[in-house]
C-alpha cells in the first residue's frame, strides 16, 4: 500500500485535495511574506523620502503575485503630518494579505487533519487580530498597522507575521507527512516524471557538502509540483526566518532567501558571483529578516541541472555562518573573517568543524601553549602575524579541524596541529622583522649614495637636481618612518619581539641623519662653500655609503643563520660586523680631518657652519650603523645562535 492510498483511507475522500491546497498554502505563504516586506518597504520610504526606494519586482513574480501595479506603491507611498502614510492600493493589500492567511489556513480544515496546534485557536488569533489592527481605509495607512502587521518577537502583542510564521510551520510538518517517497534524501509529492531529475540534481549538491555540517540540524529538504511550477523547499537552519525556497518553472529557476543577518545574506550572494544569477533587492521585511531573490533564464534542462546542484552544494556553508564569523573576528578584521568563510566554502572545507572543535577556544588554547609569555593581553592574530599571515593561519585552522572530524582524529591531534601552524607563523613573523630591517636597509643605503649625489650636484652648480633629490630624500626617510611603525606596532603586543627589532631605532636615528644631511648641502648652495670645501665631505659620504652596505650584508646574512646557515655564513657575518665597526672608526678620523680642512677652505662663516653639520650628521651615521651591526650581532649570537 502507498503513502498516498493510506492517507486517503485514513483521512477520508476529502484527502484527495490535500497535497494541493497544502502546496496552495505554500505559495499563498510566499505572497503573505511579500505583502509584508511591501508595507514596510513602503512605510520607510514615506517616512525617510530622500532614501531611494527598494525595487520589489523581483520578489513579487518570485512570490506569484502577478499585479504589475504593485511595483509603484514603495515609490507612491508618503507620510502625511497626523501619522497616516497615504500607500497606493492600501486596501487592497491589507485584503490580499488576509485571504493568503485564509488560504493557509485551508488544510487544516480538511477532516482528519491533526495540526500542531488546534484550528480554533488560530482561527481565533486572527479573528482577534482583526479587531485590534488599525484601520486602513482609502489607502490611508495608521502609523501603527505595519508594526503591528509585521512584528515578530514572541515576548509582546501577537501579530500577522507572527500568525503567517506559525502557519507556515504547520504546513511543512503536512507537506512532510504527505510524502509519497524519497528522492536523494528529500520527500516529494505530486512531482511529474521530469521533476524528479531536477529535485535529484538539487539533492546531489546537498548531499555532495551536506558531512560538513556535521552533526548540526538542517537541510531538511521537501519538493512538490504547484501548478506550472516545481517548488523546493530547504529548511536551512532551525530558526523560523531562516529559509529558501525554490521554484522552478520550465527551465526558469528563481529562488527566495529569507535571513535575519543581513551580511550572511551577501555571502549567499557571492558564493553564487559565478552563476549568472539576476538579483532583487534585499529588503526589510518587517522588524526580524531581510528577503534575498535570484533567478536565472536557463538555455536547457542540462544547464538547470548543473544550476540547481551547485546552488544545493551551497546551502550547507550557510549553517552557523553567523556564528562562525563572530569568533574568527575575535582574530582579525571582520572582512579578513569573511574571506576566510568564503575560502572555506569554495574548497568545501567549511566551518562547522572549527566550532565543533571549541570556535576561538581552540585558538586561545593553542596560543597559552605555544606564546604566552610573548603575547600582550588582548592582542589580535593579525597585530601578531601581520594581516597575511594571520588570516592564512585561519584558513589553515579551518582545514585542520575540518580533516580531523572527517576523519575522526583526536581533539588532542587537532590542537597539536594547529598549534604546529602557529609555531610556523610566528616563526615566520619573526624572520619578517628581519625583512622589515632588509627593507629599512636598503633605504638607508640609498639616502647615504643621495648623500653623495647631492654633494656632486652641489660642486657642479645643478641646483634643480639639488632640490629634487632632496624631495626624493624626504620620501625615502618617510618610507623608512613607516618600517619603524610597523616593527613597535609588533613590539606593543609581542612583548618578546626579535631582537633584530630592537635595531630599528638606531637604525632609524641614521636615515633621519642622512636625510638631515642632504638637506643641509641643498641649503650650502646659497652660501658659496668653495670646491675645496666641498670636497672634505666626499670622504665621509663615502664612508656612510660603504657602512651602509656592509650593514645590508650583515642582515641579509643574518637572515640566512636565522634560517638555519652554516658555520661559514656566521663567518662571513662576523667579518661584516667588523668591517661596520671598522668604517667607523676610520669616519672618525675622517671627520676630524676633514673639518680642519673646512677652517681652511670655507668662503665664510655660514658656510662653515653648514659644512660641520653636515660632517657631523654623516660620522653619526656610521656611528649608528656600527651600533646596529654590533646589536645585530648580539641578537644572533644570543637568541639565535643555542650551543
Amino acid at each position: 500500500m502507498t503513502a498516498k492510498t493510506r492517507i486517503i483511507e485514513e483521512l477520508g475522500e476529502t484527502a484527495l485535495v490535500l497535497p494541493n491546497l497544502v502546496a496552495s498554502g505554500l505559495q499563498a505563504n510566499d505572497r503573505a511574506k511579500y505583502y509584508m516586506s511591501l508595507l514596510q518597504a513602503s512605510h520607510e520610504h514615506a517616512t525617510r523620502p530622500n532614501h531611494a526606494p527598494p525595487d520589489l519586482r523581483a520578489e513579487r513574480e518570485a512570490s506569484g503575485e502577478e499585479d504589475v501595479a504593485l511595483d509603484e506603491v514603495v515609490a507612491g507611498s508618503r507620510a502625511m503630518a497626523d501619522d497616516i502614510v497615504v500607500m497606493p492600493h492600501a486596501t487592497a493589500i491589507h485584503d490580499r494579505l488576509l485571504a493568503s492567511i485564509d488560504q493557509m489556513m485551508a488544510p487544516l480544515r480538511v477532516p482528519g487533519f491533526q495540526p500542531d496546534r488546534p484550528l480554533g485557536a488560530y482561527e481565533q488569533r486572527l479573528a482577534a487580530l482583526r479587531d485590534v489592527l488599525p484601520g486602513v481605509t482609502a489607502d490611508a495607512v495608521p502609523f501603527g498597522y505595519v508594526d503591528a502587521v509585521t512584528r515578530v518577537g514572541r515576548d509582546g502583542p501577537d501579530s500577522i507575521h507572527l500568525l503567517v510564521m506559525d502557519l507556515h510551520r504547520e504546513l511543512n510538518g503536512a507537506q512532510a507527512r504527505l510524502a509519497e517517497h524519497v528522492v536523494d534524501g528529500a520527500r516529494v509529492y505530486g512531482l511529474a516524471d521530469a521533476d524528479v531529475q531536477l529535485v535529484g540534481a538539487f539533492m546531489h549538491g546537498v548531499n555532495a557538502t551536506a558531512p560538513l555540517k556535521f552533526d548540526h540540524p538542517g537541510l531538511d529538504t521537501t519538493a512538490t509540483r504547484a501548478g506550472d511550477r516545481l517548488v523546493i523547499q530547504n529548511d536551512i537552519g532551525t530558526t523560523d526566518v531562516h529559509m529558501f525556497v525554490l521554484h522552478v518553472d520550465g527551465t526558469v529557476l528563481s529562488f527566495i532567501y529569507t535571513d535575519i543577518h543581513r551580511p550572511r545574506l551577501q555571502f549567499f550572494k557571492q558564493m553564487l558571483a559565478a552563476a549568472g544569477l539576476e538579483w532583487g533587492d534585499r529588503s526589510a521585511s518587517g522588524a526580524g529578516y531581510e528577503t534575498l531573490v535570484g533567478r536565472r533564464a536557463c538555455d536547457t534542462v542540462d544547464e538547470l541541472a548543473g544550476l540547481l546542484t551547485l546552488i544545493g552544494s551551497r546551502l550547507v556553508f550557510l549553517i552557523d555562518w553567523n556564528r562562525a564569523r563572530k569568533r574568527l573576528s575575535r582574530f582579525v578584521r571582520k572582512a579578513d573573517a569573511i574571506d576566510a568563510l568564503g575560502w572555506a566554502a569554495e574548497y568545501g572545507v567549511g566551518h562547522r568543524a572549527f566550532l565543533e572543535a571549541g570556535g576561538e577556544r581552540l585558538i586561545y588554547s593553542v596560543l597559552e601553549r605555544t606564546a604566552a609569555p610573548q603575547l600582550r593581553y588582548g592582542a589580535r592574530l593579525d597585530e601578531i602575524l601581520g594581516r597575511d599571515a594571520a588570516l592564512a593561519f585561519l584558513k589553515a585552522v579551518l582545514r585542520i579541524t575540518s580533516d580531523a572530524l572527517q576523519q575522526h582524529r583526536s581533539v588532542r591531534l587537532v590542537r597539536d596541529e594547529v598549534q604546529a601552524e602557529l609555531v610556523g607563523h610566528l616563526n615566520e613573523s619573526q624572520q619578517g622583522v628581519l625583512s622589515l630591517a632588509a627593507d629599512h636597509a636598503a633605504l638607508v643605503v640609498a639616502l647615504a649614495e643621495a648623500v653623495r649625489q647631492a654633494l656632486r650636484h652641489l660642486r657642479e652648480g645643478r641646483d634643480k637636481d639639488l632640490a629634487a633629490l632632496s624631495e626624493r630624500a624626504k620620501r625615502w626617510e618617510s618610507k623608512a618612518d613607516q618600517i619603524v611603525s610597523r616593527v613597535r606596532q609588533l613590539q606593543r603586543v609581542v612583548s618578546d619581539a626579535p631582537g633584530a627589532g630592537r635595531l630599528l631605532p638606531d637604525a632609524d636615528d641614521v636615515a633621519d641623519g642622512l636625510e638631515e644631511a642632504i638637506f643641509l648641502v641643498s641649503l650650502l648652495r646659497d652660501h658659496h662653500p668653495g670646491s675645496g670645501a666641498v670636497d672634505t665631505l666626499e670622504g665621509l659620504a663615502d664612508l656612510a655609503a660603504l657602512g651602509a652596505q656592509e650593514y645590508v650584508k650583515c642582515i641579509e646574512i643574518a637572515r640566512d643563520i636565522q634560517r638555519g646557515g652554516t658555520r661559514e655564513d656566521i663567518d662571513e657575518f662576523l667579518v661584516a660586523v667588523d668591517r661596520v665597526t671598522i668604517i667607523e672608526h676610520e669616519s672618525d678620523a675622517a671627520e676630524r680631518r676633514a673639518k680642519a680642512l673646512m677652517l681652511e677652505t670655507a668662503g665664510n662663516f655660514r658656510a662653515l657652519h653648514l659644512l660641520a653639520q653636515v660632517a657631523k650628521a654623516l660620522e653619526e651615521s656610521s656611528d649608528g650603523l656600527a651600533r646596529c651591526a654590533l646589536g645585530l650581532k648580539d641578537h644572533i649570537m644570543s637568541d639565535v645562535l643555542v650551543y
